[in-house]
């Protein structure tokens, strides 16, 4: 495992915070890991701390066989020395540990906090006082977490990793049009694999049809001549269901392990209707175009979405 060089240490005349540190565990997939950093980023730059990555921890049983995405970026965090992981049988024994000790613990004293169940927006994590080390679990899906340091996340989360021909080019043409982004979620395994199975009806799994028409009738509406950019882990079913009187391009030449391809593309396009996914929530709130229109779906929120940007709709 690659280990990054440590960033200088910035508390080192404050003796409040000798030693403060955050250890972030990094898991899920690509949109997952991005609402992690970026609440983790918010909390070291509010408090003036360094950040390590923890990018065992959340990877070791992972059922999609994800792993650490954020090297593809902007990012220069150091790793943390994977003997100090909970990756190992003893590392999960010294986590519930760890989590046991901190359970009842005021949040300012803890050095192992978790995420509430099911993701609920923490507000005392946004004033939170590092003195000390802390390891932080959860994804945060909330934009609360991070919004004031929109600057910072916009430099951070730019791609760094060289892009290949065929998606520099295909960029170029979705700058020359009125690119409408629209992401289809629909499987259950690991995405572009044989295995991978159609997700069960419901609004935390999947989003029906008619949204992505709604969606597309709603962007027509706003946006004169657009241009529909469809990515999706499931093509074959997108080509089935979405029809558009517009022009309407299906992107599938970037496999599994060239996500980053393929999210760096959607980031590029002005509009968005975007799936029940972290994935396209985070193109589209990366999206810098100064007119953009964002379509997310209703029934998601609170369920495959904790929430969207208020200039957002929701249909």
């Amino acid at each position: 495992m690659q280990i990054l060089p440590k960033t200088p240490s910035t508390n080192a005349d404050d003796p409040s915070k000798k030693n403060a540190r955050v250890t972030l565990q990094l898991g899920g997939g690509l949109g997952n890991q991005l609402f992690e950093y970026a609440m983790a980023r918010r909390l070291t730059l509010h408090n003036d701390v360094g950040l390590t990555l923890d990018v065992l921890s959340g990877f070791a049983r992972d059922f999609y066989k994800r792993a650490f995405l954020l090297h593809h970026f902007n990012i220069d965090c150091p790793q943390a020395d994977p003997r100090h992981s909970y990756a190992t049988l003893a590392g999960r024994i010294r986590r519930r540990i760890d989590r046991r000790l901190n359970r009842h613990r005021p949040l300012s004293q803890r050095t192992y906090i978790q995420e509430v169940a099911g993701g609920g927006l923490m507000p005392d994590m946004l004033d939170l006082r590092v003195t000390r080390p802390v390891f932080i679990e959860g994804v945060w899906p909330h934009e609360d977490y991070f919004r004031d340091i929109r600057p910072t996340l916009l430099s951070d989360l730019q791609i760094r990793t060289p892009h290949e021909p065929v998606n520099l080019e295909l960029a170029r043409k979705i700058e020359s049009v009125e690119a409408v982004c629209l992401h289809v979620r629909r499987l259950h395994g690991v995405p572009k694999s044989d295995a991978a199975t159609p997700l069960a009806e419901n609004p935390a799994q999947h989003v029906a049809a008619t949204y992505y028409q709604r969606g597309i009738d709603a962007i027509a509406g706003r946006v004169n001549n657009p241009h529909f950019f469809v990515f999706s882990d499931f093509p074959d079913w997108a080509r089935d269901n979405i029809r558009s009187s517009f022009p309407i391009e299906y992107i599938t030449h970037n496999g599994a392990g060239k996500d980053y391809e393929d999210f760096w593309l959607m980031t590029q396009c002005r509009h968005f209707v975007i799936a029940n996914s972290t994935f396209s929530w985070w193109a589209a709130w990366l999206a810098q175009s100064a007119a953009k229109q964002v379509i997310a779906p209703r029934d998601a929120i609170g369920l495959a979405l904790a929430s969207v940007p208020r200039e957002w709709t929701l249909l």
